[in-house]
């Protein structure tokens, strides 16, 4: 019976050991990227992207949006989801155009900064927008960045996030991948 725990054991050990030296090699930072075509004006677009605390509304991937106290006149809310509370602070916006969001708790295994780009489509004679999402972000634990390579997509987070947008503006438009 011993021996067979000592070889389990060591397995488990030998896994945690392999998953770690492999996301040393992995690269620590990366940028992901989504864009989805909508039919409606830029102005109804930016009025749900830029309204963080009403994205409870919409986006079922978070529970609340506590709008926290302002740290050098930026904008701060904490979301609250499947992976507990998280703090953004808003480090740019360009009503209509351009918003960058990022992530100011250091306590978290991950990071980065989301901007979202809105583009006025001018094919056609009714109002549309592209919104491009990228993430410029970072995973700080190697295990985590293996099981991220193996698991995961860093365009998941993104992905569900324009999804949700085109439901809740009644659309049933796709996000596509940019390259």
């Amino acid at each position: 019976m011993k021996r067979w725990l000592l070889i389990v054991g060591g397995i488990i050990v030998g896994l945690f050991l392999v998953t770690y030296v492999v996301g040393i090699f992995l690269p620590r930072d990366h940028v992901a990227a989504m864009s989805i075509d909508l039919n409606k004006d830029p102005g109804t677009v930016w009025s749900m992207i830029s309204d963080f605390g009403g994205t409870t509304k919409w986006r079922k991937d978070v529970s609340s949006v506590r709008m926290d106290p302002p740290v050098d006149g930026k904008v701060r809310f904490t979301e609250t989801g499947g992976q507990g509370d998280i703090q953004f602070e808003v480090i740019s916006q360009q009503p209509l155009f351009r918003q960058s969001v990022r992530i100011v708790d250091d306590n978290q295994p991950f990071g980065g900064v989301w901007t979202w780009q809105l583009e006025r489509m001018l094919d056609g004679p009714a109002p549309k927008t592209r919104l491009t999402i990228t993430e410029a972000g970072f995973i700080k634990s190697p295990i985590f960045r293996t099981m991220g390579k193996l698991f995961f997509s860093p365009t998941d987070t993104i992905e569900g996030y324009l999804t949700a947008l085109a439901r809740a503006l009644g659309e049933n438009a796709s996000p596509q991948h940019v390259r």
